[in-house]
């Protein structure tokens, strides 16, 4: 958990909770792929799809109990020593942006990579903080060799 302009933020993995009580949130902020997904498996199939090859995150809002970001990663050759994580799907409500919302995607990726430590939270976009968020949790929970940013996903058809 931390503070982004005051407000308490928690970045996990989706769970239960979120479709029962953030179903339209989490459909308004997903993916084409993580919304077939979520339509075609029921709640048990669907953890456990998901808990092998595919991960959702979630940025929930403490103060509403909303879900205001979305993300994912995809884990390929996960049972080799060689893992590579595709992270993909990032979308943020357009209301917890701050001042840097300007930017373009790809000098924030830049600035994440960079940035490995983000030390003053409130200071930082709430996109590079997911961003980086995803890139330590597949580096040190999924132990991928390389991970693989995709900006958009609109050439993606898998």
């Amino acid at each position: 958990m931390f503070y982004l302009n005051g407000i308490p933020i928690c970045i996990r993995q989706l769970d239960v909770v979120d479709l029962k009580y953030s179903f339209y949130d989490v459909m308004s902020l997903t993916s084409e792929e993580n919304i077939q997904l979520i339509n075609t498996f029921t709640v048990t199939d669907l953890f456990d799809n998901l808990n092998h090859d595919h991960k959702i995150f979630v940025i929930v809002s403490l103060n509403t109990n909303s879900v205001i970001g979305t993300g994912t990663i995809k884990i390929i050759n996960q049972n080799t020593m060689y893992s590579v994580c595709i992270i993909k799907g990032i979308k943020i409500h357009k209301e917890y942006y701050n001042s840097e919302n300007s930017e373009n995607s790809e000098n924030r990726l830049i600035r994440a990579t960079n940035n490995p430590n983000i030390t003053n939270k409130n200071e930082e976009d709430l996109y590079t903080i997911f961003l980086q968020y995803l890139i330590n949790y597949s580096r040190h929970e999924e132990k991928c060799v390389k991970y693989i940013v995709k900006l958009d996903d609109v050439d993606d058809k898998t």
